[in-house]
Order: structure tokens, then C-alpha cells, then sequence
């Protein structure tokens, strides 16, 4: 996946800094995007699978997180080890640092490469849904992106 890509999942920090968005208490974590949803679907499985690749907010940077050790035969094109059960344990995982974001009440704003672009923010039961709004920067995907949390540990690789 792109770089510009994660930069468009990053907005989720919002849910993931340790404050409070809307009504829901929030905290840091590593969160994924749903293997089954599209670029306007939503996940026809409530986000039971998620995609090995994902995100992480430290201290108001964002990560790219990868899954090195997914072995699950049941992801979208047959890819083998290119997602994992939501409740899978022993992960192992690498870390890249993206960048920083900014964030307010149920939006978020990322910028790169000289511009700014603002996302809304929405939660469902099992999900996070972010989505651009129109005004849109040269390197934003029109979609919209359905992420969860990973609650389980990940041991990450530069972490040794």
C-alpha cells in the first residue's frame, strides 16, 4: 500500500489518542482494516478479519504496522497470510514511524506533502468508519476506510 494511504488511515488517531471523541473514552493501540470491507462497503463480517496491514498511534505519530507471522488461509483473493482472525494471538509484527496528525471532535486532519486533508469520523459496533470530505488533496483515495482494534499483544520486531 501506498505511503499516502496510511497517512489516510492515520485520522483514526482520534479514537486512539488518550482523550475524549464525542462520547467515547479512547486510548493508544494497533488498529487494522477490516479484510472484508471495500472501498464503500462495509465489512459483510462485522470485522471478525482484519487485514495484516496496519496502524499505530505513539505519542501523536503514526506507525505503519505490518504482520509478519499470519499463516490464515481465509483472506480476500485467496492470499494466504495476508490477514488474521480478529482474536488470533501471537503476533508478530514490524514497525515503520509515519508522521505526526492533528485531530478534533470527530474529525481529523493529515497533512503531507504541502497539503491538509480533513476526515469525518464515525463509529459503529464492531468498527470505525473514517471518510474524506470532498475537498480532497491530490493524494487521497476516494474511499473510505473501516478499521477495528486489535485488542491482543504484538510483539514488534525493533523492539528486542
Amino acid at each position: 500500500m501506498h505511503k499516502f494511504s496510511w497517512l489516510s488511515l492515520a485520522i483514526l488517531a482520534l479514537w486512539i489518542n488518550p482523550l475524549k471523541a464525542g462520547e467515547l473514552e479512547v486510548d493508544e493501540g494497533i488498529w487494522f482494516r477490516c479484510e472484508f470491507a471495500h472501498s464503500q462497503i462495509p465489512p459483510d463480517d462485522n470485522c471478525r478479519m482484519l487485514d495484516d496491514d496496519g496502524f499505530q498511534i505513539i505519542k501523536g505519530m503514526v506507525h505503519h504496522v505490518k504482520i509478519l507471522n499470519s499463516r490464515e488461509a481465509a483472506c480476500r483473493h485467496n492470499r494466504i497470510g495476508n490477514c488474521f482472525k480478529r482474536d488470533q494471538a501471537g503476533l508478530a509484527a514490524e514497525r515503520s514511524e509515519i508522521g505526526p496528525i492533528k485531530f478534533a471532535d470527530m474529525m481529523a486532519e493529515v497533512t503531507w506533502l504541502g497539503c491538509t486533508q480533513k476526515y469525518g469520523l464515525t463509529k459503529h459496533p464492531n468498527y470505525l468508519e473514517i471518510t474524506p470530505t470532498p475537498e480532497q488533496c491530490w493524494w487521497t483515495p476516494d474511499k473510505r476506510y473501516f478499521v477495528a482494534r486489535y485488542r491482543g499483544p504484538v510483539k514488534i520486531t525493533d523492539e528486542e
